[in-house]
């Protein structure tokens, strides 16, 4: 708000979830108050609401929430619940991880009896069980389908049949219970034709994602091909193509023109210091993509991001940057619906 932020993007890709509570919390920074998930402890059992009772609203401007097929568990709950209230756009993957369930961890050896005693050597271990269901405030689970966007992004991570509730054994199904009450803000539906439109006139050009679509039919052809040679010759080869594919872009991208725009790196540490710290120079400086995506399964070669010692130039990333053109679309459109009320 000191800065006159016109708008917010939370990113919650990689998000594995984590506190109900805070993802609770976390909805009400953007909500007055309301139900925000709703439990179900069997399937003909009682549902109980989690909500926010503090009518105070951190923010209440412009707010874009970016998830892909890593945003799992409370993350997907706090994503759903400002799309449900028509508070937030959703953009990102074809849908969020679809982790609606709640598992306990139940010790085995509470359950041995007599004498004998367990140690480190015969400890029988633990029994997880899925022991809760969550719902949006619609009534829609969570549960396998995840979250979908209000607008879907090129990511190869659409394409991949490894990520998701969906990959493991035996996932329970999708499902619906009753909706519950709430206000909807409808501060969405109104601009999304447009938005949409919009982004899809950009993605269709940018070069970025023109690579991302190469990427993608390469992925597509990896994963359809069941076999992999052992030829030493044959592999090296496809190395050197696959490095040749990577200097070729990156030459590109060192060539183009700076966007004319700045960009700040405010870390926890900077957060209380008063103003902005200096600029990051050179923004379409090529670096690694490196994301951090907690205990859920990552893809081959990825990174996790501990700690960054001095601040360096922003990784590619096109996933953000539409983002950020989107925001700045959803900011004029909902200028232009302001001004036409006033007059």
């Amino acid at each position: 708000k000191s800065e006159k932020a016109a708008g917010i993007i939370l990113d919650l890709r990689g998000n594995p979830g984590g506190s109900l509570e805070e993802a609770i919390k976390f909805t009400g920074l953007f909500i007055k108050d309301g139900p925000v998930v709703l439990r179900r402890s069997s399937f003909d059992g009682p549902v109980n609401v989690d909500g926010d009772t503090d009518s105070s609203v951190l923010y209440d401007g412009p707010l874009v929430v970016l998830v892909n097929r890593l945003s799992a568990s409370a993350a997907e709950i706090a994503a759903a619940a400002l799309q449900d209230y028509g508070r937030a756009l959703i953009v990102g993957d074809i849908s969020t991880f679809g982790k609606g369930t709640v598992q306990s961890l139940n010790l085995l050896r509470l359950f041995f009896v007599g004498p004998a005693t367990v140690s480190a050597t015969n400890d029988p271990g633990t029994v997880k069980i899925t022991i809760r269901k969550f719902y949006r405030v619609s009534g829609a689970s969570t549960q396998l389908k995840g979250v979908m966007p209000d607008l879907m992004l090129p990511d190869v991570l659409n394409y991949s049949t490894q990520f998701g509730e969906s990959s493991l054994e035996n996932p329970l199904p999708w499902d619906t219970i009753p909706s519950v009450n709430y206000s909807k803000l409808n501060l969405v539906q109104l601009y999304l034709a447009e938005l949409r439109r919009r982004s899809s006139e950009r993605i269709a050009t940018n070069q970025d994602f023109i690579y991302t679509r190469q990427d993608i039919d390469q992925f597509q052809k990896l994963q359809a091909d069941k076999t992999a040679s052992l030829n030493e010759r044959e592999r090296l080869k496809e190395r050197q193509e696959a490095d040749a594919r990577q200097k070729a872009r990156d030459q590109e991208r060192a060539a183009r023109k700076a966007p004319d725009r700045k960009i700040y790196e405010l870390t926890v540490a900077k957060a209380g210091e008063p103003g902005l710290p200096p600029s990051l120079q050179k923004p379409n400086t090529v670096t690694a993509h490196k994301f951090a995506a907690g205990p859920l399964p990552t893809p081959a070669g990825s990174t996790t991001v501990t700690a960054v010692p001095e601040p360096n130039p922003p990784a590619v990333d096109p996933m953000l940057d539409e983002t950020e053109r989107i925001l700045e679309d959803y900011i004029s459109l909902l200028s232009s619906k302001q001004i036409l009320i006033a007059n």
